[in-house]
This record gives structure tokens, sequence and C-alpha cells, in this order.
């Protein structure tokens, strides 16, 4: 059997790696800007890290969600304290576009309504939801163009004339756009943003999959706009490595049982992996240290 070929491959092939190097199966040796596609947060084998899941899967490495998993609960009291969203709730599950869907699916649930508001050049996902809020149509199978999206510019005016159109349930944006070319809308935008959304009853989410966990300065990049989202999705950094994605939500949005489920989300080492991140980002300061470099190399 072999692959079904959907990645244009480097001729390169890595069998180790420690902190930001890599080493091929010649011995040449690499630094490793690209991060595994944005993934590796705090450094290939970072001692700590290793430790971690080692020491979980000595005693288990998975159990299902219908059963208590302290670590799961220790999680989302550390991700609370390090990202300031103390008092929101965590759900856990595999990846950031699951974490998305998610989103997206509590935000329908909450309010009762179905069309979203995304932005051009956004990308959110692979999964049915995700992508259809993904402004790529080489990506959007028709299976998945039923969704009800509106793909709007960073214009207050635009997104309020399709709040007063539309059933708005949600407005998704990356705070900062990864693949859509480092595109960052403006403090004043994200808080007009915020502003709508609230006046309008629309969820207001947050995609911090790839500009989450420290790599502005600050633990989210939306907080430099000083604004605070009602859901927020995490993965990439999250477990540097290790599959695991999740949503912060705020208190106002409430749960109940099958609301939202998943087999493998939250599992014992996924918990444990990123658990160790936000410990070692902690303990080396790394937010503070990515601030300090984006002063110093960003635009003066």
């Amino acid at each position: 059997m072999d692959l079904f070929n959907v990645y244009p491959l480097v001729n390169i092939t890595p069998v180790k790696a420690l902190g930001a190097t890599l080493w091929d199966e010649n011995g040449q040796d690499y630094l490793d800007f690209y991060g595994g596609h944005a993934v590796i947060s705090i450094g290939h084998s970072h001692p700590h890290y290793v430790r971690r899941i080692s020491e979980q899967l000595n005693q288990i490495g998975f159990y299902s969600n219908s059963v208590q998993i302290p670590i799961q609960t220790e999680l989302a009291q550390k991700l609370g304290d390090v990202s300031g969203y103390p008092d929101y709730s965590l759900f856990l599950c595999n990846s950031g576009a699951e974490a998305n869907e998610n989103a997206l699916k509590l935000a329908s649930f909450h309010t009762g309504k179905k069309h979203v508001i995304a932005f051009k050049g956004a990308f959110h996902g692979r999964t049915s939801g995700a992508v259809a809020a993904t402004d790529n149509a080489k990506i959007v199978a028709p299976f998945n163009a039923g969704h009800g999206i509106s793909f709007v510019g960073y214009d207050l005016a635009e997104v309020e004339r399709v709040m007063q159109s539309e059933e708005v349930c949600a407005v998704i944006i990356e705070p900062i756009q990864g693949v859509g070319g480092i595109i960052m809308p403006s403090d004043e935008f994200l808080q007009g943003l915020a502003t709508l959304c609230k006046t309008h009853g629309v969820v207001l989410i947050a995609d911090e999959v790839q500009s989450g966990y420290g790599r502005s300065g600050r633990f989210f990049a939306h907080q430099h706009a000083g604004i605070q989202p009602d859901i927020i999705s995490v993965a990439k950094g999250m477990g540097n490595g290790f599959p695991i994605g999740g949503i912060l939500i705020a208190p106002e949005l409430k749960a109940s049982y099958g609301l939202l489920g998943t087999t493998f989300g939250g599992n014992h080492l996924a918990c444990a992996a990123a658990l160790a991140v936000l410990e070692v980002i902690e303990q080396e300061s790394l937010i503070a240290h990515a601030d300090e470099l984006g002063a110093f190399y960003g635009p003066s």
C-alpha cells in the first residue's frame, strides 16, 4: 500500500531533533525556523516535556471521557491561569480544525441561529464547518459548501450589514491570519467587532490555533487589542507535537450532557504534554522573550 500523496514533500528526512535543531539521515543539521507547521512551541525533545509524558505513560496513557480524569482539570486550571482566562471552561479535542468545528457548533447551539461571518483570506481547518469558513475554494468540497457563510473584509460597516440581514450565530476571526499571509486586523477593528457582537447577540470566536501560546508576545494575539472573545480555539503549540486542541468557553455559554463529545480528546498523554508546555512557558518566561524579540526584530 502507498501513501495517498496529498503533500508536496521537501527532500529532507529528519531523524533526530533537539531544541531548535533538526538532523537528517545523513547527519546534516538544520536550524528549524518552521517548527513543524508552527507546532513546536518549546523546542524539540525538551527534557521536562519528555519526562512529563514518560511518567504519565508509566501510569496510564488513555481512558474514556466517561470516567473522571483529574489531569484534565489540572490542565484547565493551569491554562486558565497562564492565559488570563481563569473563569472560562475548557473543552478538549484533538486538533485545530476540530476545535473550530466545536466552537461553531456551540455558537449555533447557544444562539439557535446558523449563519457565520468569516473573513477574506481566512483558514480555519479542513473539517466540514471549519473548511466552509475557510476562504479557499480549492479545498472546499461540494459536500462542505452548504453552510451559510459570509466572507467579509476588515470593515465594521460590512460586518454589521450582514448581522442585520442574516441570522448570524458567530463571527470567527484569526487575530493574526497565518495561511492568509500574516495579515493583522487593527486593534480598533477587533474592538469594534467585539462591540458589534455584543450588540447583536453574536458569539465572537477567536481562532488562536496558530497565533496563540505566546507567539505574539501575549498568550493570545487578541489580548493586544484588550478584547475578550466568547470562545477561543487552540491547538498546534498547545501540545508541542502531541495532538491536542481545545476551546476556551465564556461562562455565559452553558454546557449540557451530550452537547459536545470526543473519543480521544483530553486523553492522559495529551494532557501531560499540554501541561508540560505551559510549565515550560512559565518557567522559561517564553512569552516575555517573544515580546522582547518581536520588539527587536519587528517594524520600527
